[in-house]
This record gives structure tokens, C-alpha cells and sequence, in this order.
């Protein structure tokens, strides 16, 4: 079940945009969150792509629905830096567990990142799937 609006054209280390590394993301991220995976989505710059939802997902949110989720998410991470500079730290990742889902949100830039979301079903480790999207993102 894909939808996807406008891609993003930022490119990761070997010249891959971030809309293709999250497309990549889907084979690797089912085998190893299987079922609990939920959506993969990009963003930059006001562009989105979402290039894997599963069905319940898809009959739960419009694309209208979540590109507005997507655009709150590219606006909180334009506060970034200043959460860097007060750590003295990279931020990595954002986590956030919700009842149903657990959305977690690798920044490439301010305005650009990986989004990835899943059941909250304890199925999981949300560690292991930011390595996941750090390395798929990093190649």
C-alpha cells in the first residue's frame, strides 16, 4: 500500500536520496519488526514520500492526514540544534510511544529525516531499528 506524494531529492553518503534509502527500508525492517511495521516515509524540505503503509494504516489515515503528521514532524526538527548544542551531542533519534504505534524519526538534517512506525506491540527494540535506518541511511 504506497503512497507517495513528491519525493525527496537529499542525498545520503553514496549519493542516494533519502526517498530511496526509505523505500530500501522496507525489506529489511520486515524482516526484522515483521508485521509490527506500519509505515516508512521520508521528508525534506516540504516533500514527502511514504513509500510503504500497510493496509490498516492506509484505511485508518488519510494522505492529507499524514503529510500533516510528516509536516510536524520536519517542524519540530528544526529546533534541533539547539537541543545539540545544550547536550553538547548529535541527536540521533526521536522516539515516541504512543498507545498504538511507536514512531521513531532519524534526522538527517533540520529539515530532512527517516521516519519509521510501528505497533507498539513489545515486539520490538527500538534501538535496533534506528541502527537499521542510520545504516540503510549512512550507505
Amino acid at each position: 500500500m504506497a503512497d507517495t506524494p513528491p519525493s525527496p531529492d537529499r542525498q545520503t553518503a553514496n549519493d542516494q536520496s533519502l526517498a530511496d534509502a526509505a523505500r530500501e527500508l522496507e525489506p529489511t525492517l520486515t524482516d526484522t519488526v515483521g508485521e509490527s511495521l506500519v509505515g516508512i516515509a521520508a521528508y525534506e524540505n516540504g516533500e514527502y514520500s511514504v513509500p510503504y503503509r500497510d493496509s490498516a494504516t492506509s484505511a485508518q489515515y488519510t494522505t492529507e492526514d499524514i503529510t500533516a503528521i510528516l509536516e510536524h514532524i520536519q517542524l519540530e526538527g528544526i529546533g534541533i540544534r539547539a537541543y545539540e548544542e545544550y547536550h553538547e551531542q548529535s541527536l540521533r533519534a526521536t522516539v515516541r510511544v504512543y498507545e498504538d504505534v511507536v514512531t521513531v524519526v532519524v534526522p538527517v538534517t533540520e529539515t530532512a529525516g527517516l521516519v519509521v512506525v510501528l505497533r507498539n506491540d513489545a515486539e520490538h527494540d527500538p534501538y535496533d531499528v534506528i541502527h537499521t535506518i542510520q545504516r540503510v541511511g549512512s550507505e
